[in-house]
């Protein structure tokens, strides 16, 4: 029987913050940064709020989509 994947709250509220971080130093709403990963509005909205635990093909669009590195998104850097 397989095991079930451990759900990381922490990393999840701290990804959704820099989500939002980001997003808000670009200077683009919710709305666009869902345009630009190919993804729905609530997404967005559920992930910067950590209500959900996003699929990495999907962490991955909203680096791309911010212009930065995964990894920024999963630090607790401050904004350079």
């Amino acid at each position: 029987m397989a095991t079930k994947n451990p759900r990381n709250e922490e990393l999840i509220k701290l990804f959704g913050k820099n989500v939002r971080k980001y997003r808000e130093k670009k200077g683009i709403t919710m709305l666009q940064l869902a345009y630009a990963c190919n993804v729905e509005y609530s997404t967005i909205s559920t992930i910067e709020r950590a209500i959900v635990n996003c699929s990495l093909s999907t962490a991955h669009s909203i680096a791309q989509a911010l212009d930065i590195s995964l990894d920024k998104l999963t630090s607790e850097d401050k904004i350079e």
